[in-house]
């Protein structure tokens, strides 16, 4: 019946011409058929499009409404975000010339690259360039933005042999006809500088073996470079001047090192050259950054911003009077400008713009313009409702986490249902599209009843994979040290103090990790690098014994421990991905379901509260994009279940009722999709005089 009533609504819109009688049925199938959520999606797609046709603002919230309300149905939300993407920009060509407020994107799906520290490129000075690493070669090239026109600077670059030979951080010269940059190839890390009339590069710089350094500005006169030396021997960090003329290096600011994911994210001069402003911690392992000003010469330092947030500079304007910074004070991303004068802050921080999702800052233009990459991704914890009999999904999505959103993944159910513990990377930088994901890495207990959080904030370069104890009193993870090394450990739920478990070893990488179900155990996933040999090994917690429970060619598995504690479920990925199950004190491994197409995969597993059912999700490669569903299977075998939801993400918890599924969605942002944005006519003084 949905889908005559559904073919009435097409025909009385494309037709019948008749938008206001369509937008009334597509409403109508929206009301009666909640349930049936893919003709629920494509209705509220083609309200968009009757309001589109009419002229109506209201297109872009009902556009936006198929991506709020129905994240599973892939197909209609890409739709619906290309529609929003056109509206945006046709909305900012309209405001164009009216000398208003204006956000445009000026480069869509631009692959520039992002390190910890934010954006490898950046705006030339005039506006007309932006300089960036090109993923192809490794080279440094420039992008003519109104033309899209790109031209190589340099053909050293290499992705070949160790690391490559790749340039990066460039940064434009104040007449716009140098770029300076970071080159990393092979044994050689050297600053350079070239012309961008194609001259040879020019080593400004070559790396001491005790140290490494990272490019951040043009001192205004062109005769000095601003960049971040850390020293291993006594691990500190210096922001350094650098002659442009000899090379010759001034230390300006000595700080004890932190570790790397708390470098700086800017560090530039003023546009007079009398000062520096940067961010940094303002206390020894702090998870957040606070804004300094110091004087050029590096006599006097002074705190600008100090805030219990996350600030993070991302320029000085170049009228002189505001900085620029990101900040999560609010709960989400945005922007502020505070106003300085001689070298001090002038009155509070005020907001700019709000909820701008992941960003690297690439500068501004002379003209005030801000230029910054936006991720186009936002990773958000969802929940839906199943009915534990049929496996049916009886609920739409919806966020479960509200603070921070754009920033929260990883969840899993408390053993009492009362909380729900998750990683959050609070970093406003994005992500390259390598996967990784720098930022702070916090470990959040959300109450389900009450909303209130408690966070943690381990001293670790990273976190991943939470898992509550049985006994819901401690929390085991996955922790990156300070050599970048994974090692397991667990926090205590109400103190916070972080144990080691097992420590990262040598020749092996850890990759997965579950409790067992009287908590006086864990199991784990080993890999060596030198014997092609993968295992799951048992650990008791108190004595530190351990025993081999299963063992395989070099791979990774997945594993859940079922509800009576008596069984392991494990999958076995790569190739035709496997799931077995097996005795959890060990024993011969009973394989379950194996995928029958060959670039299907496993991702992460769970058990049904009742025990009969093992919950899963395969990736199964589409024409265009990859789909995660959602699967269910009997423990005593049989044939697999689709579920019909489909999980834009790979990691989920079900709640002890058996009802309530949480999950990781990673989809585009909603308001602001992915590319090369500029921010035009904000800075009071510039806008007044226009």
């Amino acid at each position: 019946e949905f889908k005559i009533l559904f073919e009435k609504a097409k025909f009385t819109m494309e037709t019948k011409g008749d938008m206001e009688g369509a937008i009334k049925l597509f409403n109508e199938i929206i009301e009666k058929y909640r349930d049936e959520r893919e003709y629920a999606a494509k209705s509220q797609l083609y309200i968009g499009l009757c309001y589109e046709k009419l002229g109506l603002k209201e297109a872009q919230r009902a556009y936006q409404k198929v991506v709020d309300s129905y994240p599973e149905q892939t197909e209609a939300v890409k739709l619906a975000n290309e529609k929003l993407s056109l509206l945006l920009r046709a909305e900012a060509v309209i405001r164009k010339e009216d000398k208003e407020f204006n956000i445009r994107q000026v480069w869509a799906n631009a692959d520039i690259g992002v390190s910890k520290t934010g954006a490898l490129g950046a705006i030339s000075p005039d506006g007309r360039y932006i300089s960036h690493l090109d993923w192809a070669t490794g080279d440094l090239v420039i992008r003519e933005i109104e033309t899209g026109k790109t031209r190589r600077l340099t053909n050293e670059g290499s992705l070949d042999g160790p690391g490559g030979a790749l340039a990066f951080h460039s940064r434009w010269s104040p007449d716009s006809k140098q770029v300076v940059y970071d080159w990393l190839g092979g044994d050689i890390v050297d600053i350079r500088i070239v012309g961008i009339d194609g001259g040879k590069p020019r080593i400004l710089y070559r790396k001491d073996e005790d140290e490494s350094f990272q490019t951040y500005d043009w001192s205004p006169d062109g005769r000095h470079i601003l960049a971040l030396f850390t020293q291993k021997r006594d691990e500190t960090s210096q922001i350094v001047s650098i002659s442009v003329a000899d090379g010759s290096v001034r230390v300006l600011k000595t700080r004890s090192k932190q570790n790397e994911d708390n470098w700086p994210m800017k560090i530039c001069y003023s546009p007079d050259g009398r000062y520096i402003v940067y961010d940094y911690p303002s206390e020894e392992e702090s998870p957040s950054q606070d804004i300094f000003l110091l004087s050029a010469d590096g006599s006097r330092e002074i705190p600008l911003i100090e805030h219990p947030a996350d600030d993070c500079v991302l320029g000085w304007a170049p009228d002189g009077k505001h900085i620029l910074f990101a900040s999560n004070r609010t709960g989400t991303l945005s922007f502020w400008l505070i106003q300085v004068s001689e070298g001090k802050p002038q009155g509070t921080p005020e907001l700019v713009k709000s909820d701008m999702g992941r960003i690297s800052p690439l500068g501004f233009s002379q003209k005030g313009f801000f230029y910054y990459l936006v991720s186009g991704n936002q990773s958000n914890i969802y929940v839906v409702e199943l009915d534990p009999g049929t496996g049916k999904i009886l609920t739409q999505p919806k966020i479960a986490i509200k603070r921070f959103e754009g920033f929260n993944i990883q969840p899993d159910y408390s053993p009492d249902g009362k909380y729900l513990l998750y990683k959050s990377v609070r970093s406003p930088f994005s992500v390259r599209r390598a996967g990784m994901t720098p930022g702070r890495n916090i470990l959040c207990i959300y109450s389900l009843k009450t909303g209130e959080e408690r966070e943690f904030s381990p001293k670790l370069k990273g976190i991943e994979s939470p898992r509550w104890s049985p006994d819901g009193r401690t929390i085991l993870f996955a922790g990156l040290d300070n050599n970048g090394r994974w090692g397991l450990y667990q926090i205590d739920a109400q103190t916070g103090t972080v144990t080691p478990l097992v420590p990262p070893p040598e020749d092996s990488e850890l990759f997965t990790h579950e409790w067992s179900r009287d908590g006086k155990a864990f199991f784990y996933g080993r890999r060596s690098r030198t014997n092609n040999l993968s295992q799951i090994m048992l650990r008791e917690i108190e004595s530190g014994t351990e025993k081999e429970l299963y063992r395989a060619s070099y791979d990774r598995f997945f594993l859940s421990c079922s509800p009576d504690g008596k069984w392991l479920a494990f999958i076995k990925r790569g190739k035709k991905g496997v799931l077995r199950i097996m005795p959890a004190a060990g024993g011969e491994p009973r394989e379950l379901y194996r995928c029958e197409q060959e670039d299907d995969n496993f991702f992460t597993i769970r058990w049904t509260h009742d025990g009969k059912y093992i919950l899963f999700v395969i990736r199964q490669p589409g024409q265009n994009k990859s789909n995660y569903n959602l699967w269910r299977i009997p423990i005593k075998g049989g044939e697999p279940q689709k579920l019909g939801f489909e999980v834009p993400g790979i990691f989920f918890s079900v709640h002890p009722d058996g009802r309530h599924i949480a999950f990781t969605s990673t989809v585009s942002t909603i308001n602001m999709p992915g590319g090369v944005w500029v921010m035009e006519n904000f800075l009071p003084e510039i806008k007044a005089e226009q």
